[in-house]
């Protein structure tokens, strides 16, 4: 299970500030794991998992910008690929880089 922290100290300054949204570039994939982990820290939720999909809609991504996202997350080892079927794949996230 991942700790449920926000260590402010290895935060960038643009979540701190909470003015990430308002940046040219919004979202990057240091955005998205920041909401992903901040929300999760609200929840009583035991993991964080998601698709493509809901990604792609909830920040109104192009396909090529999903990837390029999942891509980045998954090479920084931060979440993994759980499942996968013909209309989406599910991820989890397995590291909590603000910990």
């Amino acid at each position: 299970m991942l700790k449920k922290t926000l260590n402010t100290a290895k935060l960038k300054v643009k979540h701190v500030l909470g003015n990430h949204t308002a940046l040219p570039g919004y979202p990057d994939a240091e955005d998205i794991i920041f909401e992903l982990i901040r929300d999760y820290c609200s929840k009583v939720a035991k993991d964080i998992k998601f698709t493509n999909v809901s990604l792609q809609k909830k920040y109104s991504l192009t396909n090529s910008h999903t990837l390029q996202i999942i891509e980045r997350l998954l090479a920084d080892k931060i979440i993994d690929e759980v499942n996968s079927n013909s209309a989406y794949t599910t991820y989890e996230v397995l590291k909590n880089p603000y910990e």
